[in-house]
């Protein structure tokens, strides 16, 4: 027999714990625990309250004090959370504690903020009333409602801000409805004390009034309903006379068939074969009922053989084929004026809107991208700068643009900003779109009073290049002097904001737009600059408004 013994399995056999043991690493990694998060250490908080609840899961849930001790832990748990702001985790760690125990008080706070943090604006204020009902001297409950009822508020103020708009920008569905209605009932309320001052007799307060009115109102609809009962009586029992009627009179069209058929063997044989017994039986009981819609009469031709097919005129296929065309043209404009959304809704008479955010991001960037400002004077002489011209000028120039400028004291700022103005007009400039960046856009289409409403509401940035060249005459330079041009380039950007189908009134595209210089202007360009950016505006809002004109034709 080998004397090799087999390899020890003792570290195979699980250690066996007493659950008092347990019990005491919980609390251990527990106290561990706390003195992380009191340190701000949240996430190793979280690792030594976990641990603790490892030790737990060996111990019988029904043991003294287990079920307790993993409440508190599961609680410090949404606390770590809530610290190192995770609050979807922090509600469920806190609704774990919240199944071991029901009455953990702090663990029903700490989940009523977590859902608070978290945007969950209801379930936090339920939480919160379930705390202040169970304890009215709860003060952190108390504070929290109030905050979590300020914030549910200024939800709804945003919401109706945003959703409402739309109905406050095309006009409104019912606004302008209860204000005709109210408006109504004061007119009548006024004739009503105008009355009884006449009259001598007391007046009735508005309230006690409208009360009044109410009640008349609602004897009135209670007559009416009586009346139509009545008025529905009446039919039914006239219906039935009718029925009685009919009845009698079947049987004295059977005594007056057969007088009309021995009237009819004495007629002619074209005249008897018009109608039989039946038919004339037919004949009598609709007489009876009031109407008849039979006659003896019958159509010429046969009637046994198929309809034979006709020749149509020339000119009754060109009436056809013109008439068709004209209810062609009819389909294919009509839909241009007043199509609706969806096919259910043809006749526009319900509201429906349909989003075009993104077919909108799209097109004003392709269209703002396409705006350009240039100004390329083409004068007939060697290149000069502009204001070397104006330093050899002795004399005062006196221009469209400004009174007199005064070559002596041509550095004075009133003076430079006069010469700019000057220069914007024999200066070779330019603003170009780089790029259109940080667009936001919400646009719909919707459909109200079967009138389509257009609606948009975006910004963006616009990175510009703007060149300013000093020479006169440069257009007429070679490629070759191009490089010696004395020309200034500035990197820029132009801030569309806000901008929105329905803009206040007063208020234009270029109000919304703000210009910014990444470099800085030289001082004898910047009135230049300026405006060149004014005239830039300009042709950004002709931009928006062919926008528009593409965005009227979805």
């Amino acid at each position: 027999m080998s004397e090799i013994s087999s390899p020890s399995t003792s570290s195979e056999v699980e250690e066996v714990v007493s659950p008092e043991e347990l019990m005491s690493r919980a609390n251990a990694s527990k106290e561990s625990g706390n003195t992380s998060f009191k340190a701000s250490d949240f996430n190793t908080a979280i690792k030594h309250y976990e641990e603790a609840l490892k030790s737990l899961e060996k111990i019988p849930t029904d043991f003294e004090g287990c079920k307790s001790l993993k409440s508190v832990l599961y609680s410090n748990i949404s606390a770590s959370y809530l610290g190192i702001s995770e609050p979807v985790k922090a509600i469920s760690s806190a609704s774990d504690a919240l199944k071991w125990d029901s009455n953990n008080k702090k663990a029903q706070y700490r989940r009523a903020l977590a859902r608070f943090h978290a945007g969950y604006l209801e379930e936090a204020k339920n939480d919160c009333i379930k705390m202040i009902t169970e304890d009215k001297d709860n003060n952190n409950a108390r504070m929290l409602l109030a905050k979590v009822n300020q914030k549910i508020k200024m939800s709804n103020e945003m919401q109706k801000k945003a959703f409402g708009s739309l109905f406050e920008k095309v006009g409104g569905l019912y606004e302008d409805r209860a204000a005709e209605m109210h408006s109504r009932k004061q007119r009548k309320y006024e004739d009503y004390t105008r009355e009884q001052r006449e009259k001598g007799e007391e007046e009735l307060d508005f309230e006690a009034w409208e009360l009044k009115e109410e009640e008349e109102e609602k004897k009135r609809e209670a007559e009416r309903i009586e009346k139509v009962k009545e008025e529905e009586r009446k039919r039914e029992a006239k219906s039935a006379d009718t029925t009685k009627e009919s009845k009698k009179g079947g049987q004295e069209s059977s005594k007056d068939s057969s007088d009309d058929t021995t009237t009819d063997h004495k007629k002619t044989d074209g005249e008897a074969s018009d109608i039989d017994e039946e038919d004339q039986k037919i004949i009598q009981e609709t007489k009876k009922m009031g109407y008849c819609y039979f006659g003896k009469n019958k159509p010429e031709g046969n009637l046994t053989h198929a309809p034979v097919p006709q020749k149509i005129e020339t000119a009754t296929a060109n009436v056809c084929v013109t008439l068709l065309c004209n209810v062609y043209i009819i389909l294919q404009v009509a839909p241009s004026v007043t199509r609706s959304i969806s096919s259910w809704n043809s006749k526009g008479t319900t509201y429906e809107e349909k989003d075009m955010s993104s077919w909108c991001k799209q097109t004003l960037r392709e269209t703002l991208s396409q705006a350009t400002y240039e100004n390329n004077p083409n004068q007939n002489g060697p290149p000069v700068n502009i204001v070397e011209m104006f330093k050899d000028v002795s004399l005062k120039v006196v221009t469209a643009y400004t009174t007199q400028i005064n070559i002596d004291k041509i550095d004075d700022k009133d003076n430079l900003d006069k010469l700019q103005k000057l220069a914007m007009a024999v200066y070779k400039s330019s603003i170009k779109v780089v790029s259109v960046d940080d667009m936001e856009c919400d646009a719909q289409i919707a459909l109200i009073r079967a009138t389509r409403r257009y609606m948009f509401d975006f910004s963006c940035s616009l990175k510009l290049q703007i060149s300013i060249d000093t020479d006169i005459g440069s257009l007429l330079k070679s490629d070759k002097d191009s490089d010696d041009s004395a020309a200034s380039v500035y990197e820029g950007t132009l801030k569309l904001d806000e901008i929105s189908s329905e803009m206040e009134k007063g208020k234009s595209y270029s109000d919304c737009m703000k210009a910014s210089y990444k470099d800085t202007i030289k001082a004898e360009h910047v009135e230049l600059v300026r405006c060149m950016i004014d005239q830039f505006k300009s042709i950004v809002s002709d931009r928006i408004n062919e926008f528009m004109k593409k965005y009227q034709m979805q």
